[in-house]
């Protein structure tokens, strides 16, 4: 039961990010908070509020509630990030984080979001 709760999270995720497309070519971030908050927005479109508590995004989050950590607070070195969210399962065998094929700026901007200073 556990293996297809995860499956179908895993399938929602991939859809969640397939209907949430960035463009290929997104306007560079004219300042640190408009990129703070695309990727507040990434975080929610491309669904790690799914598995992902984030106080700081609107509405519900950590809806599985299948013990990934509370990013409420996380915040974390930008290389590591960066390596972490391009592939997790690179950094991390057997992590149960999905590749979600985020473009670079994507990323950059989750990096903002995530280390936004509070």
């Amino acid at each position: 039961m556990k293996a297809l709760t995860l499956l179908l999270v895993l399938l929602w995720v991939g859809c969640a990010g397939a209907s949430a497309a960035t463009p290929a070519h997104p306007a560079p971030a004219d300042t640190a908070a408009e990129s703070i908050e695309r990727g507040r927005v990434l975080f929610r479109d491309k669904g790690c509020v799914t598995c992902h508590v984030n106080n700081r995004v609107e509405g519900k989050t950590g809806v599985m509630n299948l013990g990934a950590p509370n990013l409420t607070d996380y915040t974390n070195e930008p290389e590591f990030l960066r390596r972490w969210l391009a592939d997790p399962a690179a950094v991390k065998l057997g992590a149960r984080m999905p590749n979600l094929q985020l473009s670079e700026t994507d990323i950059a901007d989750l990096i903002a979001f995530l280390n936004e200073p509070r």
